[in-house]
């Protein structure tokens, strides 16, 4: 049969491919930035990838399961961040609201731990080496290893009696944070916060990853009524030693071979020798001005604001409703554009080495889009979260589906792509050999190769090619 307008439709052509194409009910198909399949069904709710021997299945927004038996992984959530467990290799971990956390590992050593932690008040540890075993409860009695930002804390009925240690730097509180004493790795000091405190330390040495020997530099410091008063010296055993003295908010001042800096009542200046510039602030932060080779800039905060140096330049205007900041190094260029805080946010780093880049813009609540390093894109719309934590995996992979009604992916150096609406409602896969569409719960789609375009309607194959003339029936 033959149609006007130049299209051949022929009844019962084969169909190409296998998979079933009935979205939002059910859709199979390839995933665009890595190879695999994956299979969407339900709308938004079930979803399952398979790729390079791993496997992920999600139930949104309620739980999702991550195998990858090459690696040993193996991760599952439950309306994260509510509960959730991974196991890598010899490490485990399970935490509840983040607050209850049971988690094991096995070190190089084949030392094996497992550690329990109801966060703030119980802390336990079991270790094979006993001398990494600990057990607290707070604010009762305890001691703890690695744990509070800490090498080691000890306490008694805390906050009366509190000791911890730090790079070799013991710090014992009574009645934390009013009273201490520190001492160890060339510190000694003491304080009656906030009324007067003294502290010092004596130039050591280390050494570093050449194995070199490296100055650690010293340093004095003493206050009284904090922050009022304040002198200290740092940098010392250095070429740059500092001398500051701060009464503050009356007058401030620090004096070192690199730079000068005075302020009166926040009307300061800086003169910095090195990068050879002078700065005035009248008063800080509201009116600014520098000048040198080193760093030109004006401000007028918040309505304006410009800077400039060698390696850094930063614009704002109406702050926060406009704010820019761009830095240049050695290999790298990065640029950072932002309007009322993360409303809008355009993202921007280049490797200026070989010319890669990688860019992100997130217009919140409406869409994030990002560009990998490899040439990879990635188009969501809509995004409540995603602009506000950007490297939350779990986001994207248990709540992302729910509120993503379309969503384009492309990689040019494969030559695909695809794009989704209403989770599959439409779908477009293209690959260098092949584009296929699916539409209304796959009652219509179409199939463009080499060979031609073949067509189905309520789930009934077509073929379809080109006539350069209307031939008569």
């Amino acid at each position: 049969m033959r149609l006007a307008g130049g299209i051949a439709l022929g009844l019962g052509a084969p169909w190409a491919q296998a998979e079933l194409h009935w979205g939002p009910a059910w859709d199979d198909y390839r995933l665009t930035l890595r190879p695999g399949e994956a299979t969407e069904a339900f709308g938004p709710l079930w979803g399952s990838e398979r790729s390079d021997g791993s496997w992920l299945w999600r139930l949104s927004p309620f739980v999702s399961h991550i195998e990858d038996p090459a690696i040993q992984r193996s991760e599952y959530e439950v309306l994260y961040p509510i509960f959730s467990y991974g196991r890598f290799g010899g490490e485990y971990a399970a935490r509840f609201l983040q607050f209850f956390e049971f988690t094991g590992s096995t070190t190089p050593d084949d030392e094996a731990k497992d550690r329990k932690t109801l966060f703030p008040f119980f802390y336990y540890q079991k270790s094979t080496n006993p001398t990494n075993g600990y057990c607290a409860v707070l604010p009762l009695y305890g001691h703890l290893r690695n744990r509070l930002f800490r090498d080691e804390v000890s306490f008694v009925l805390a906050p009366l009696w509190v000791s911890s240690k730090k790079r070799g730097v013991q710090t014992d509180n009574v009645l934390f944070p009013f009273f201490h004493s520190r001492h160890g790795a060339g510190v000694q000091g003491w304080q009656m916060w906030p009324v007067v405190g003294s502290e010092s330390k004596e130039i050591t040495y280390r050494l570093n990853n050449l194995e070199e020997r490296e100055v650690v530099p010293g340093y004095e410091r003493q206050f009284f009524l904090l922050p009022f008063f304040i002198h200290e010296r740092t940098g010392i055993g250095t070429e740059n030693a500092a001398t500051s003295w701060y009464f503050f908010p009356a007058y401030l001042q620090t004096r070192s071979p690199e730079m000068d800096y005075t302020s009166v009542f926040f009307f300061a200046h800086r003169t910095n020798r090195v990068e050879k510039f002078s700065e005035w602030s009248a008063p800080w932060p509201f009116i600014g001005w520098a000048n040198g080779p080193g760093k030109t800039a004006r401000r007028i905060w918040p309505l304006w604001g410009r800077a400039s140096s060698p390696s850094l330049e930063s614009d704002f205007l109406f702050w926060p409703l406009y704010t820019h900041r761009g830095l240049t190094g050695p290999t790298l260029r990065r640029d950072r554009t932002r309007m009322l805080y993360f409303a809008y946010s355009d993202q921007h780093l280049v490797n200026t080495a070989n010319g890669d880049d990688y860019r992100r813009r997130d217009l919140w609540p409406l869409f994030t889009w990002r560009k990998e390093l490899n040439g990879q894109s990635r188009l969501q719309v809509f995004a409540p979260v995603e602009p506000l934590l950007p490297t939350n995996q779990s986001i994207e992979r248990l709540y992302a589906p729910i509120w993503s009604v379309y969503r384009a992916e492309a990689d040019p150096k494969t030559g695909q792509a695809s794009q989704s609406l209403l989770w599959n409602f439409w779908r477009r896969d293209v690959t260098p050999i092949r584009t296929r569409t699916s539409f209304l719960f796959g009652a219509v789609q179409t199939q463009k190769t080499a060979s031609g375009r073949q067509w189905r309607f309520l789930w009934r194959s077509f073929n379809a090619r080109s006539r350069s003339r209307i031939e008569p029936p």
